[in-house]
């Protein structure tokens, strides 16, 4: 009995069944043939006997002319038919294409992006397939590929005659009937078609294509031949070659491909639409089990393997994303457009690069639920209900439901623990609700309580309705919607309207560790970390204190917050306020960092220059060039998460300038490194090192600022977060935070950006179309708890490190407004104090041309800027808190 893990079995020595050959062809079993019979002499002719007289007459000789002149035109028409096929060879052979690709190809490979932990992100090309050799091929799947398409393959010159002709008797009694004609095509044939010829059939392309294949089967080996057909067959699905197919239909890879699913893949050449297992299971079953039946014909499998194969359900698995890392979209984007920017469209859809990325993807995770988790508690405070997905009516709705839920589409954005239910009664005070189980897709129903939709408040005109005592209030019969939870605890849920965007990073090396660019990428692709132009508020005033300090202005000098006047060249009156509509008089200068104080910093760009505040800004990278104007010192610019957090990463580096990264390294097909992004380097670790010194790391990046005026705008920063405005970021974190908040006028926007020692997050919330966040929606209040819930995962199990003093600073106390004393960082000349009668009190300017602004209209609200500046601001007030 033979091994039936033996993927073909052995010949019986008394079969002439013909059996797969492991080195490559079918051989031949013995076969007993008859006797030979020996053929008797001829008789003897005696010496002399003379020649008979012929006997035939008139009549019989006439006939035997003319079978002479028969066989005389037999021989003159072969003759022409040589001739003719002679001309048929010389004349296509001149225009025939070079077989010189097949011999050095290459196949077109897709890219692959993975995270830093190597799971698959994305998938990038124009076609879905993955390059196998010879050896990585399993026997059975040739060999069924080999009985459906081709079962003379290892014997035949690239054509099969008999097949041809058998063909073309069919073709010419299709002649005028407008049907395609059949084909003949060997898997040599095949090969050449789909890579040299294209795929339009005709007469003169299968001459071609019939003398392309015996070239080709004189220059190439069958088992190189095989390997390009197998590599590049059109599967269906967009999947070029067995190993792609046997991912897209079966999720797993080619080496765990059995029988049955061998036989599916190799019946999908035929017509990968027609017998697309998805599509048309009952075809594809057919087909299936006539590849199976041919394998067991061929001796490629016992008739119990082929019993077991053909009873093996179809069960193809839905056609799944493949990528591993969930709401990692946007990250994705934007390695796609670094890689086209760098490489090149052909590069990266037909290259086959291995992209490696920073990407974490627990982080990823943490940053995804972080901000959707604000945006609902946001939406459900002030949004009121608006999720309703679909009605269904149907008057037999109580006996039909679980088939009409099944045909309603799964809306983009829902989150992995949402489903779509539907409304069977809103009596009581719990909904019923039908639902279909997540892994059976059994139908089943469950209680919605009130109090698990009392936020839904129903939209009415001037706002929203009362928040709903009965289900009936909101819901009706019918309505499809989505709900979380399971039994008579479901939860109402739905997408928010606003959007938000959230990036961490390494401060060190640069590299993006997560990156959330909206609710989420299949509701919208467009990136709120790298393409929405925002206006960032108040997060753009440590850059401008950083001028100040670089100026020598100690943390502790006063500055005024009180009415700031600016009177304009044209005479206009610049005349903006505080986010409380008070003002404090002298303050610090770390208070009114921490406060957010509009007009204290608005004192302090006048003392200091809007010049070097534009210098600054544009060090670090928010906005090339700054507008000239007072309003820009408080944030209205127009800039990008990504820029600000990125600038916020420079002040967490003492000043020096960081790359973010989104990509580690590229490597092509051939493991050759194509691209290594600038990371640290060390001076000595060479291997006649001194391994008694510890690696000297370096970092690359220009020195944007000096390292002890930073260090002191940290100090100030962690003021924001201990006492500030920024309070709410940091609850329940016990690691050393430094950061900002933003809030633009009239709440559009809300901003947090933090950093700690390792690394460092930005958060903006707001709606597409800049509208009202509501009263008191500041960048604290909104971006601090979505910070805070992202950084508790960032931060877990982390060291409580601080940021160390440079040589020659020394950290002080300062007392602040109340009286209260806190530690500042003060230079080697500098001490608590000695500035407290400085001149950065401010006062009233009549303005030079440079020092301009948006005038105010009429009832005093920001107006245009001027007109010689156009675009470059919309509002005097940039920065509330």
């Amino acid at each position: 009995m033979p091994d039936p893990n033996d993927p073909i079995p052995p010949n019986d020595p008394q079969d002439s069944t013909p059996s797969f050959d492991q080195s490559g062809g079918f051989s031949a079993g013995p076969r007993l043939a008859p006797p030979r019979r020996e053929a008797a002499p001829p008789p003897r002719k005696k010496p002399g006997t003379p020649k008979p007289k012929s006997k035939r007459g008139p009549v019989a000789r006439a006939f035997g002319g003319l079978v002479t002149a028969f066989y005389s035109l037999v021989f003159l028409v072969i003759i022409a038919g040589l001739l003719g096929a002679s001309g048929v060879f010389l004349y296509f052979s001149a225009s025939l294409p070079s077989i010189d690709a097949l011999k050095d190809y290459k196949p077109p490979l897709e890219s692959r992006i993975y995270t830093s932990n190597f799971q698959l992100l994305a998938e990038v090309g124009a076609q879905h397939s993955i390059y196998v050799t010879y050896d990585q091929i399993p026997p059975m799947v040739g060999q069924a590929f080999i009985s459906a398409e081709d079962r003379l393959f290892w014997v035949e010159p690239g054509v099969n005659p008999l097949a041809m002709v058998r063909a073309a008797i069919t073709d010419i009694s299709l002649v005028g009937s407008g049907r395609r004609p059949i084909g003949a095509s060997t898997i040599t044939q095949q090969v050449v078609k789909n890579m040299v010829l294209d795929n339009h059939i005709t007469f003169a392309t299968k001459i071609k294509e019939a003398m392309l294949a015996m070239r080709v089967s004189q220059v190439m080996n069958k088992q190189q031949v095989l390997t390009l057909y197998l590599n590049e067959v059109d599967l269906g699905h967009n999947s070029f070659g067995i190993a792609a197919a046997a991912q897209t239909y079966f999720n797993k890879p080619l080496s765990q491909i059995d029988i049955a699913q061998a036989a599916t893949l190799a019946s999908l050449p035929k017509a990968p639409t027609n017998y697309d297992p998805f599509l048309h299971p009952a075809d594809a079953l057919q087909r299936r089990n006539f590849v199976i039946g041919r394998m067991r014909a061929d001796g490629a499998i016992f008739q119990d393997q082929a019993d077991a194969a053909m009873a093996e359900p179809l069960l193809p698995r839905a056609v799944v994303n493949t990528k591993s890392v969930l709401n990692g979209g946007y990250y994705a984007d934007a390695v796609k457009a670094q890689l086209l920017q760098q490489f090149g469209q052909n590069a990266v859809n037909y290259g086959g690069m291995v992209v490696h990325t920073s990407l974490d993807p627990a982080l990823q995770a943490a940053a995804t639920d972080a901000v959707r988790d604000g945006l609902e508690q946001y939406d459900r405070k002030y949004d009121g209900w608006h999720g309703l997905v679909a009605k269904i009516a149907d008057p037999d709705l109580a006996d039909n439901w679980a088939q009409d839920l099944a045909k309603q589409k799964t809306p983009p954005g829902m989150r992995r623990d949402w489903q779509l239910g539907v409304v069977l009664s809103t009596k009581g005070i719990a909904a019923r609700i039908g639902t279909l189980d997540f892994t059976t897709g059994n139908a089943v129903t469950g209680g919605l309580p009130v109090g698990n939709m009392s936020w839904a408040r129903p939209v009415v005109s001037g706002g929203l309705g009362a928040r709903p005592g009965t289900p009936g209030d909101v819901l009706h019969i019918g309505d499809v919607i989505m709900v979380s939870g399971a039994g008579e605890k479901l939860a109402l849920e739905q997408i928010p309207n606003l959007q938000g965007a959230l990036i961490s990073m390494d401060p060190n090396t640069g590299r993006v560790l997560a990156m959330v660019g909206g609710w989420g990428h299949d509701v919208s692709p467009f990136n709120r970390v790298t393409q929405a132009q925002r206006q960032p508020g108040s997060s753009v005033k440590p850059l401008v204190y950083l001028t100040a300090l670089e100026q020598g202005v100690q943390p502790d000098a006063p500055v005024l917050d009180g009415p700031f006047v600016q009177v304009l060249s044209d005479g206009t009156v610049y005349r903006p306020g505080n986010y409380e509509n008070s003002f404090e008089g002298p303050v610090p200068l770390f208070h009114a960092l921490e406060q957010s104080l509009n007009l204290a910093t608005l004192h302090l760009a006048r003392q200091i220059g809007l010049p070097n505040i534009a210098t600054t800004f544009q060090s670090f990278g928010i906005v090339n060039p700054m507008p000239p104007y007072y309003p820009s010192a408080i944030g209205a610019i127009d800039t990008t998460l990504w820029k600000m957090t990125n600038a916020y990463a420079d002040i967490d580096e003492y000043g020096r300038q960081v790359t973010p990264t989104l990509i580690d390294s590229v490597t092509g097909p051939d493991g050759n490194v194509l691209y290594q992004a600038p990371g640290e380097t060390c001076d000595n670790c060479s291997n006649n090192a001194d391994p008694t010194q510890p690696p000297a790391l370096e970092t690359s990046g220009a020195q944007l600022a000096d390292p002890d005026s930073v260090f002191q705008i940290i100090m100030m920063m962690k003021g924001v977060v201990q006492r500030g405005t920024g309070a709410p970021a940091v609850v329940g974190i016990t690691q050393p935070v430094a950061g900002k908040t933003g809030t633009t006028n009239d709440f559009n926007d809300a901003w947090f950006i933090g950093f700690t020692p390792g690394i460092v997050t930005g958060c903006w919330i707001g709606f597409d179309t800049p509208t009202n966040l509501g009263k008191d929606e500041t960048g604290g209040n909104v971006c601090g708890p979505i910070w805070n819930e992202y950084m508790k995962v960032a931060l877990k199990d982390q060291p409580n490190l601080d940021w160390a003093a440079p040589q020659g600073m020394t950290v002080a106390q300062a007392p602040e407004p109340s009286g209260q004393m806190v530690s500042e960082a003060f230079k080697y000349n500098q001490t608590p104090g000695a500035q407290s009668q400085n001149s950065l009190l401010g006062g009233t300017d009549a303005a030079p041309a440079d020092n301009g602004a948006s005038p105010l209209n009429p009832d005093g609200a920001p107006g245009a800027p001027p007109a010689a500046n156009p675009g470059a601001i919309d509002k005097s007030l940039g920065g509330l808190y």
